[in-house]
């Protein structure tokens, strides 16, 4: 077993996996979530899709608050300097994407709210309409290509993470495991 200064916090490893678990979710079926039939007035899907993004931009501000207070262990001795960089790399994009992604859809909902009078934002855990945020930009677009880019950075981390629990054996999954 890993020792323990060798491991994030407690902390820092549900919100990993919390945020994750929500974030695969809405990458892969989070768009299905916002179609709505014409002539319904269901608005549940767009609902929890709006409910999930709020939750990891809230859980996403909060985790990168921890890591600035807690800062990660180092990363493995026997890790190459591209090695390093491309982690590092990654995370910061993780990091833009966890909370961007949040955002343009947020301005996204907006305008799309704006564009039609009456239709109000759909609410958020089922207790407020987010404020509409004013914006003349699409971000529709933004929102779209932040997603498929997430897919590639969530499956070059999977694959980077197995190459070194099995190809390099330096037991990095250990590190993020749930004790």
């Amino acid at each position: 077993m890993t020792p323990l200064k060798d491991r994030y916090t407690t902390v820092a490893i549900g919100l990993h996996w919390i945020i994750a678990a929500l974030m695969i979710y809405m990458l892969f079926w989070g768009e299905d979530l916002i179609r709505i039939p014409r002539g319904s007035d269901d608005t549940f899907g767009p609902s929890l899709h709006i409910t999930i993004g709020v939750t990891i931009l809230l859980l996403s501000i909060f985790r990168l608050a921890w890591r600035f207070m807690n800062p990660p262990p180092p990363l493995p001795a026997s890790m190459t300097r591209w090695e390093a960089l491309g982690a590092h790399v990654l995370h910061v994009l993780f990091y833009v994407l966890m909370i961007g992604l949040p955002l343009t859809g947020w301005l996204t909902l907006s305008r799309f709210s704006e564009s039609r009078p009456g239709v109000q934002n759909a609410e958020a855990f089922g207790l407020f309409h987010l404020p509409a945020l004013s914006t003349s930009i699409p971000f529709g677009g933004l929102h779209g290509l932040g997603a498929n880019i997430a897919i590639g950075l969530l499956a070059l981390h999977v694959l980077a993470a197995l190459k070194h629990q099995f190809i390099d054996k330096d037991n990095i999954l250990s590190r993020m495991r749930p004790m």
